[in-house]
This record gives structure tokens, C-alpha cells and sequence, in this order.
């Protein structure tokens, strides 16, 4: 669970760092979603990461936006249909792939609420949001790599 947080604090110095010129990749809902696929499906343990993925969306919210919940709100459901997805895919198709796709899907879903939260459609907007999702294949790749290490030889 320090990861999370970690995660989140990156991320939060990243938009500081960055600001005006670009939003940053959701390393916290990457984070979230590894946390999902590497460890046991325990609903106790879901349960947890779903309420830490609506707390930092909140956090998030009151940091950053005017709207606040709505990170909270596309955070949980993002890691609730992780893990629906994760925990009905059979255990031989449970791979990098799979956790690539989902991965990508959990940020480009957060990404693109956000945009639509905006409501504006200006030529900066929109390429904030473009930069948002290319920084996001480095690091969707990133976090890839590092469950393909820690989960080689071991059939998940």
C-alpha cells in the first residue's frame, strides 16, 4: 500500500512540475492496477484497493480539479472492472498482455474523463491530453516489465 501513495506523490509532484504545459501520466491508477494482478483476489483485499483508488481519486480532486469525486468515482470503477476482468479470465490467459491491455484501458479511460470533465475542446486541451496519453506508453510499459519479472516462472 506505500506504493500507492508513493505513486500518487509522483504523480502529484510530476503535475506541479509539468504545469500548464502537460497532465501527467495516472501512475497512482497503474499503480493500483498492478497492486490488482499481483496479489491474491481476496475480496477483503479488492475491497481495500478499490477504497484507496476512490481516496486518491478524491485527493486528486480537491488537489487539482473543480469537480471533485469524479476521479474518485472513474477510479473505482476503473479498478472494479480490473479486477471483474482479471478474476473471470481463465488462469492461462492471465499474462502480460492481459495486464498491458488493461493497464492501457485503466489509463486511457482516466485520461479521457477528464478531458470530457473539461468540456473544452481548445488545440491546448487536446494536446495536453495527446502528450497525457503517449507519457502513458512508457510507463503503462514500465509497469509491464515489472510484473513480467516478478511473475516470471510463476503461473498466475
Amino acid at each position: 500500500m506505500i506504493s500507492l501513495v508513493v505513486a500518487w506523490l509522483l504523480q502529484d509532484l510530476s503535475q506541479v512540475l509539468s504545469m500548464g504545459v502537460l497532465l501527467v501520466p495516472n501512475f497512482f491508477i497503474l499503480t493500483v492496477t498492478y497492486s490488482i494482478v499481483s496479489g491474491p483476489l481476496l475480496k477483503e483485499r479488492i475491497s481495500i484497493l478499490i477504497w484507496l483508488a476512490f481516496a486518491g481519486g478524491v485527493l486528486w480532486d480537491f488537489r487539482w480539479t473543480a469537480t471533485p469525486g469524479i476521479s474518485g468515482l472513474v477510479n473505482s470503477l476503473v479498478v472494479l472492472a480490473i479486477y471483474t476482468a482479471w478474476a473471470r479470465t481463465p488462469l492461462a490467459g492471465r499474462g502480460v498482455w492481459l495486464f498491458a491491455l488493461l493497464a492501457g484501458i485503466a489509463h486511457l479511460s482516466s485520461g479521457m474523463v477528464h478531458y470530457i470533465a473539461w468540456g473544452a475542446t481548445t488545440r491546448t486541451v487536446v494536446r495536453m491530453f495527446l502528450a497525457q496519453q503517449l507519457l502513458g506508453i512508457p510507463a503503462v510499459a514500465t509497469v509491464c516489465a515489472v510484473y513480467l519479472l516478478r511473475t516470471r516462472g510463476s503461473h498466475v
